[in-house]
């Protein structure tokens, strides 16, 4: 006997009790996605029968939420600042908070013209493709060591004429002067990454920061002095609790740059700016 839109989500909703913060949303979510509709549409229509293969497909998804599956992998898109974006499980699911670090670095950019950019290990290329599209005079380049992570941010990328892509490990294969140099490295402790849900599922490479969950933006701050241009900006994504660790790296390899911590909209360190102005 077929199920209606209502009974669906009732019985999706109840199977995600303790796996999901936001079981009606997913569920919903979910159902949207499968039969290719808004979420009004369900809420308007609960009385629709879904056919035996819309049934089994939401059964087949809702499953793998069940499992923990993240719903940007399952739904195969994420939005981001103002753009919604094709994810992949070959990339890391973006973050609000990453939109911190985009909104800095516009900030900075709006008046500054044909800057130069690199968004360094891009992942789905949210930070590069949103300042493609809101700084059009600028020249973005993308960098990821992962072929995978590049195709999917170049399909992201699609329609935007100002943005390049190169596959390398971080820096290395570009040449300064970077006016602005963005990054959101892995910065998780490798001992962190067997007790976090997010690494069952989101790629290794794109989470691992070593023992201290330090080792990336260490490595990145050797190379960006001779790179970054002056002035220049660098702006880093770290964990809450790097914020005085990040700041002595920067304050080292930019001894005589403005280094600060930003905070994010819960009051957390989350971003920390390297403004190069000296010679």
């Amino acid at each position: 006997m077929a199920r209606t839109i209502g009974e669906t989500l009732r019985s999706a909703t109840a199977g995600l009790m303790g796996v999901s913060g936001s079981p009606r949303l997913d569920s919903q979510l979910i159902l949207g996605h499968v039969l290719g509709q808004p979420r009004e549409y369900l809420i308007a229509h609960p009385e629709r029968d879904l056919s035996p293969v819309e049934d089994m497909t939401f059964a087949k998804l809702l499953t793998l939420r069940q499992k923990g599956m993240p719903l940007a992998y399952i739904l195969g898109h994420r939005p981001f600042f103002d753009r919604e974006f094709t994810i992949t499980p070959s990339v890391l699911i973006p973050r609000p908070e990453t939109e911190h670090l985009v909104e800095a670095a516009i900030a900075w950019g709006a008046d500054r013209g044909a800057v130069r950019v690199v968004d360094v290990g891009t992942g789905s290329g949210v930070i590069a493709l949103s300042l493609a599209a809101h700084l059009p005079a600028a020249t973005v380049v993308a960098t990821d060591i992962s072929a995978g992570a590049l195709a999917v941010a170049r399909h992201n990328g699609a329609g935007l004429s100002n943005i390049y892509y190169v596959q390398t490990d971080l820096l290395q294969a570009l040449h300064g002067p970077i006016d602005l140099i963005c990054a959101n490295l892995p910065y998780i402790a490798t001992g962190e990454l067997n007790i976090l849900e997010v690494a069952k599922f989101e790629p290794r490479v794109a989470l691992d920061g070593g023992s201290d969950g330090l080792r990336l933006i260490r490595r990145l701050l050797t190379q960006a002095p001779e790179r970054l241009a002056r002035p220049g900006l660098l702006l880093l994504e770290i964990g809450a609790d790097q914020g005085a660790a990040v700041e002595r790296l920067a304050q080292t390899a930019f001894p005589n740059g403005t280094v600060r911590v930003l905070k994010d909209y819960g009051g957390l360190d989350r971003v920390v700016s390297v403004l190069n102005s000296h010679g």
